[in-house]
């Protein structure tokens, strides 16, 4: 159990420093963004955004992700050529859909500019993306190929680099005054970079059989990846549906000027989503190994660890934002931005859902049962998109937001259900919901601190938030949620 701990907590710090570092970036690019460009070009460049991604749906099949189940069961047997043949494989397949994606916008461009995005501009907007998000699909092969691996500081240090050098190319395009072009040249410039760089270390450092291998020619070996593909697919093409119709409907209902106040308050919302998605990362193959293996009870008690500590992370800093909303957009954003202040409060509350959900998408991938979380995010997505097409032209972003958190609500509930039917064990729900009331206790502090300290607002943000935090854990200890022993007994695990 030792080793295990070890290894999960210490590959998961590494993902999540990574991780934190890519999404502080991202954040920046949009706050770069936000300011460089007008209202209505900030939201058209990620209306354009939106609907690549959900043409993303064709670009893969779910073959680059079968990278992350297969390349370790192969390297576990040796079967290098296998390994090399699946990535070659994946590379190949996207390179046929891409194709075909990328001729199908050249020829529709200027159809869909006009009917979907309202605005002759989304023109050379979308045949521009189109060929970032072409090498992108390529970038993601390798990215892919590092989690199979186990090479998580590459796995997660493409997302930080990319968004490094997106930064500076915009920083430079705005400067000279290229407006909209410059996030364009950004993304096209960046993915081409990373293909080099990372194919190289892909390559000649982390698969140095890759030349030496055969290339296997398998029918049995194709199809079994394509029939684990589809499972992956149908799972991705849910996911894809439920994050980017929001902002389809948006585009075509209320316009471009919607759509940027979504893309700030949603990607604020998910800065809660770092944690668990570094421990997802290294979840997934451990939780494989362990199900092979059939260590039922270890794996269920890291489960319901992995929870209660995620919860225990995410519930505050939800409420941090719930609390200082406007002020997080006004100061990183600008004025013209805080009528996304309510979709913000709405969107941090649904996250909260999410943390749970991402530990549980990580166990059915890695026990091999992908199609149970196709289900969740199919009914979740449906549910997402008929609530969008009622509430958002009733209320705009408001009504995405609940739409979006409600999804998330039903996709946390729906996992933990299945969960049941694998593994023995039984959700701690009073720990849950004493963690829920320390969460109530801190931002009640947090609403009392502001009306009775009034200083500079850095400071005064400073304060509250420092008293608050130590009153958090006052009620942590103070609710039985966790104590001296417990925190003693998992720091000697982690680092014995």
């Amino acid at each position: 159990m030792t080793n295990y701990t070890k290894h999960v907590v210490k590959g998961t710090f590494v993902v999540f420093i990574v991780s934190i570092l890519a999404g502080i970036l991202g954040y920046i690019v949009r706050l770069v963004l936000a300011r460089g460009l007008s209202v209505e070009d900030f939201g058209l460049f990620y209306a354009v955004f939106a609907f690549l991604a959900l043409l993303g749906v064709f670009k893969s099949f779910g073959f680059d992700r079968s990278l992350i189940k297969f390349v370790p069961e192969f390297l576990h047997t040796k079967k290098y050529g296998f390994i090399k043949s699946s990535i070659i494989y994946a590379a190949l397949f996207q390179l046929v859909t891409n194709s075909v994606i990328i001729v199908l916008i050249y020829l529709l461009s200027n159809y869909i500019s006009l009917n979907l995005f309202h605005t002759q501009k989304a023109d050379i907007v979308l045949k521009l993306m189109a060929i970032a998000f072409f090498i992108d699909s390529f970038v993601n092969t390798l990215k892919f190929s590092f989690q199979g691996f186990q090479r998580m500081t590459l796995f997660a240090g493409i997302d930080a680099i990319r968004m490094l050098v997106i930064l500076v190319i915009i920083t430079i395009g705005l400067k000279l005054n290229y407006g909209i072009l410059s996030p364009i040249s950004a993304y096209i410039i960046a993915q081409i970079i990373l293909l080099i760089v990372f194919g190289w270390i892909l390559i000649n450092r982390v698969f140095p059989e890759f030349i030496s291998s055969e290339f296997v020619v398998n029918k049995n070996l194709f199809k079994k990846i394509a029939k684990y593909s589809i499972f992956v697919m149908v799972s991705g093409t849910a996911a894809i549906i439920l994050g980017y119709t929001d902002t389809m409907i948006l585009t075509y209902f209320s316009g471009v000027t919607a759509v940027a106040m979504y893309n700030v308050a949603l990607p604020t919302a998910k800065i809660l989503i770092y944690l668990p998605t570094a421990v997802g990362s290294i979840l997934l193959p451990l939780a494989s190994e362990l199900w092979i293996r059939k260590k039922d009870k270890l794996l269920a008690a890291g489960m319901n660890l992995l929870y209660k500590y995620s919860l225990i992370a995410a519930i505050p800093m939800a409420f941090v934002i719930l609390s200082f909303s406007e002020l997080i957009i006004s100061i990183f954003f600008g004025k013209n931005y805080l009528l996304a202040s309510m979709t913000m409060k709405i969107l941090s509350i649904g996250m909260i859902f999410y943390t749970i959900h991402l530990i549980n998408v990580n166990f059915f991938l890695g026990i091999g049962r992908p199609e149970i979380q196709s289900k969740i995010l199919y009914i979740a997505a449906l549910f997402n998109l008929a609530a969008g097409l009622i509430l958002i032209p009733l209320f705009d972003t408001i009504g995405a937001a609940i739409a979006t958190s409600s999804s998330l609500l039903i996709m946390m509930t729906m996992g933990l259900i299945y969960m049941k039917k694998f593994i023995i064990m039984k959700f701690p729900i009073k720990i849950w919901t004493r963690i829920l009331l320390a969460g109530i206790g801190f931002i009640v502090l947090i609403g009392i601190l502001k009306k009775v300290i009034s200083l500079n607002v850095w400071v005064e943000t400073g304060i509250i938030l420092s008293i608050a935090a130590v009153f958090y854990v006052l009620f942590l200890f103070l609710f039985r949620v966790i104590d001296i022993k417990e925190v003693s007994a998992l720091y000697v695990r982690i680092m014995k």
